[in-house]
């Protein structure tokens, strides 16, 4: 199979991944297309040609947490305020701006399984991690989500 095959097939499922880390649309798709490069650039190190959906899933997850982590630096070198400090406008931007709060460990696991409809298998396969694992983040999601939202006067 030819990689833009993959590309074509994978692509959803790894912008998905990145906005789910990022929260945001153009950061997701400039995100979403290094990472299809990088896993061209690296595909002979891809042992099982089966495997290749949860291995660029990977390779996405990682590119958008280490865009994080950079972004973060030039925020605090900047002396930025947290984009968190923005007064939401309804309860949807009060539910999206709660969930931007949550560490990415426990964002994307939530996003992937209540936002994106990804069944908890399908969850743990992406993020090579146990389904009770799954269970456990995002069981601990909803109830820092609880906290967030009750602790900024929202109902959840």
């Amino acid at each position: 199979m030819a990689y833009a095959e993959l590309v074509e097939r994978h692509y959803a499922k790894v912008f998905l991944v990145c906005l789910g880390v990022l929260g945001n649309v153009h950061d997701a798709e400039d995100v979403a297309q290094d990472a299809m490069i990088a896993g061209f650039e690296k595909i002979h190190q891809l042992r099982d040609a089966g495997q290749f959906g949860p291995w660029i899933a990977r390779i996405a997850r990682n590119l958008s947490v280490n865009f994080v982590r950079r972004r973060a630096v030039v925020e605090k070198t900047l002396d930025r305020k947290p984009p968190g400090l923005v007064e939401p406008v309804g309860p949807d931007d009060a539910l999206q701006q709660a969930v931007a709060r949550l560490p990415v460990e426990l964002r994307l696991p939530l996003v992937m399984y209540y936002f994106d409809g990804k069944d908890v298998k399908s969850v743990a396969r992406t993020l090579d991690i146990s389904t009770s694992g799954v269970y456990l983040k995002l069981k601990t999601a909803i109830g820092r989500l609880h906290e967030i939202l009750t602790a900024d006067g929202e109902q959840p």
